[in-house]
């Protein structure tokens, strides 16, 4: 006996047979799979919408509803399929047309042998893998449908099919839509793409960063001691939005394949959503320095993107992995702050702008702690043209020296000692209080562009409101 799990339809009538167009076949029985999308519900109006539909159904894992939604704006029937021509969904509008080869791939969730051999044979699936055109399908068969596949890609990999059949030719609007549905489709099908996800180390990276390994066990399966010495290196690579899932899959893999080779006992994989490298290294302290540039080097030519790295520190003993781990966030953190690709980042090197880092993000989660202390020059900058807030900037990172600082701005030792002491009466500052000076420090940091008054007026910046 055969036990088909349907989609519930409510009073829509049967499901196999807005799917089939017929009833069961014999031997074949029904047991409803609740909690699935139906095909009920006013078809969404233009692209628009049905974007929203999308993302909605990203959200929720189900393309079901997203193919319903393409096969009722498009007037067809609709199958989507990995890479390996597995069904992933298929439309179930009524009235959609459908034949024994749609059924057939339903059924078996996926696309038939004869069919496989036939595309291979006639150049349709090298057509697939290099180009993005719409190909129809003028099949040895019989059939009364007019079938179409259109190729899924995510950032030019392949990861899966976009399958239509109507009974009418399409007009010529419909390949420029289909295409933009397909590119609609991709970021959830890289996502599912086992291809694009499979990484043995990955799995038991994520379990031991998180507490569901210990070191004991973790140590067994890199083949090392306990107490080796570790490091956690967190990478970046950069991506749009949309091409995000594909980029970070490929450097995953290339990472994991760059560490099979030349960083024995590793593990690459990722931790929401950010790229980690563990290393092990059972006799001598690792020269991190020179990993991250071999990591940087490979990821940026097998990537082709720009790649930055950032280290904690070196520990004893796996146990020690997640403060490595904790160290590597706060040292890239820094580093997108700088918006910096062009260089790698060691823990032990940068903590004074770690603690600087640190600092100055609580000052900006709680601007009451600095409202208040450079208003009145920011006031009078803006309402006045000065550069007061410029000059006490200078002023204070050249320590004080007065030399140095005119000649920073261009101008003559005593012109500058004007300013300073006109910028203290304005702004009703005590240069000579250290602890004064220290927050002013703290708070000039947090300027979003370094000797712009203008910029003060962001929600993050001094004297906001």
């Amino acid at each position: 006996m055969h036990v088909i799990l349907l989609h519930p339809l409510g009073s829509n009538g049967s499901f196999w047979d807005l799917v089939f167009g017929g009833p069961l076949p014999a031997g074949y029985h029904a047991l409803d799979l609740p909690g699935h999308g139906a095909a009920t519900g006013t078809p969404p109006n233009g692209l628009a919408e049905y974007t929203k539909c999308v993302v909605e159904a990203g959200e929720s894992e189900d393309l079901f509803d997203v193919v319903d939604t393409i096969a009722r704006l498009l007037g067809g029937s609709v199958v989507v399929e990995d890479v390996d021509f597995r069904v992933l969904a298929y439309s179930a509008v009524p009235g959609q047309p459908s034949d024994e080869g749609r059924r057939s791939a339903i059924l078996n969730r996926r696309i038939a042998e004869r069919w496989l051999q036939w595309m291979e044979e006639s150049g349709i699936r090298e057509r697939l893998v290099k180009s993005d055109e719409l190909i129809r399908l003028d099949n040895p068969w019989a059939t009364s449908l007019i079938r179409y596949i259109q190729p899924i890609r995510a950032s030019d990999q392949l990861v899966g099919y976009l399958w239509l059949y109507f009974e009418t030719e399409l007009d010529a609007e419909a390949p420029r839509t289909i295409l933009e549905f397909a590119q609609l489709l991709a970021p959830e099908l890289a996502r599912r793409s086992p291809t694009l996800t499979e990484n043995p180390g990955g799995h038991v990276l994520r379990q031991f960063l998180v507490g569901g390994l210990s070191a004991s066990h973790a140590a067994s399966i890199l083949g090392v001691d306990e107490h080796s010495n570790i490091v956690v290196i967190a990478v970046d690579v950069e991506a749009t939005k949309s091409d995000a899932v594909i980029i970070q899959s490929r450097a995953v893999r290339a990472l994991a394949l760059y560490t099979q080779m030349h960083l024995a006992s590793s593990l690459v994989g990722t931790v929401d959503q950010q790229i980690y490298l563990l290393y092990a290294s059972p006799r001598l302290k690792p020269d991190v320095a020179a990993i991250m540039r071999g990591i940087s080097k490979h990821l940026t030519r097998a990537v082709q993107t720009k790649v930055r790295a950032a280290a904690g520190g070196v520990h004893r003993g796996l146990a020690a992995a997640g403060i490595s781990r904790n160290e590597a966030d706060l040292t890239l953190r820094v580093l997108r702050t700088k918006n910096d690709w062009e260089r790698d980042g060691l823990f032990a090197s940068m903590r004074h702008d770690i603690v600087l880092n640190e600092i100055v993000e609580v000052l900006r989660a709680r601007p009451i702690l600095v409202r208040g202390l450079l208003d009145r020059l920011i006031t009078h900058d803006r309402q006045y043209n000065t550069d007061y807030v410029t000059t006490l900037r200078v002023y204070m990172n050249s320590f004080g020296d007065m030399r140095a600082a005119a000649q920073s701005l261009n101008l003559h030792p005593n012109s500058l000692r004007y300013r300073v002491k006109r910028l203290t009466e304005i702004g009703g500052l005590d240069l000579d209080d250290p602890q004064l000076r220290l927050a002013l420090q703290l708070l000039l940091e947090m300027a979003p562009e370094p000797g712009d008054p203008a910029g003060q007026g962001h929600e993050d910046s001094p004297g906001g409101d």
